[in-house]
């Protein structure tokens, strides 16, 4: 009887976990504190931005540009997370990128024209997810002058632990966590990255 039973509830979470994952987004959202907390050293500098995605796996067409990473139903078959809308998740992290240089007090304009370059590779980011879940990230950070002299390069990465639950499995984890920790991934690429930081406040080309 208790071997039923057992079988019963692996049955019923397959089954509820199987009609919680399919065709599932994730928002990702980022909002730049006041321009009042502007860095007075980086007021005048013009910096171009330039995030690209280098995940091998969407590079080769396997994954499409807008992909985050997949959740798996009840018998362990995976169903991708997308970005909202389907917006590709390096032209989301530019937008925000931008957004924050300029709460910062840089002037964010073309790379023709900058004085400083920001570029960002995303060489990964992924999250898998049943029950609990873990959700990691790679980012090449480089900041360059206008003729392309290296002032500094970061490497932004991190693997983290989702707690889910026994009827929604991970979803219900990746939704309360994301929009806590895709604000901070944003964070570290500049605002908190002192030696990113430090090398785009510089004015000029040095």
């Amino acid at each position: 009887m208790r071997n039923s039973l057992g079988r019963l509830a692996a049955v019923v979470l397959a089954l509820a976990l199987a009609g919680c994952v399919a065709g599932q987004s994730l928002e990702t959202t980022y909002e730049a504190p006041a321009t009042g907390e502007a860095i007075p050293a980086a007021t005048g500098v013009a910096v171009g931005v330039s995030v690209t995605d280098d995940r091998p796996y969407v590079k080769s067409g396997d994954k499409p540009p807008y992909y985050l990473g997949k959740y798996r139903a009840g018998f362990g078959n995976p169903w991708d997370v997308t970005t909202d809308n389907e917006e590709p998740l390096a032209d989301i992290v530019h937008r925000d990128l931008a957004e924050d240089l300029a709460a910062m007090g840089f002037t964010v304009t073309d790379e023709g024209t900058a004085e400083r370059r920001l570029d960002v590779s995303i060489r990964d980011w992924n999250f898998d997810g049943y029950q609990n879940g873990k959700l990691w990230y790679d980012l090449l950070v480089t900041v360059r002058t206008s003729d392309d002299t290296v002032l500094a390069s970061s490497v932004v990465s991190d693997k983290i632990g989702i707690t889910g639950s026994f009827w929604e499995g991970a979803k219900g984890g990746f939704e309360r966590e994301m929009p806590k920790i895709y604000p901070q991934i944003i964070r570290k690429i500049a605002r908190d990255n002192d030696p990113v930081n430090a090398a785009l406040q510089k004015s000029g080309t040095d």
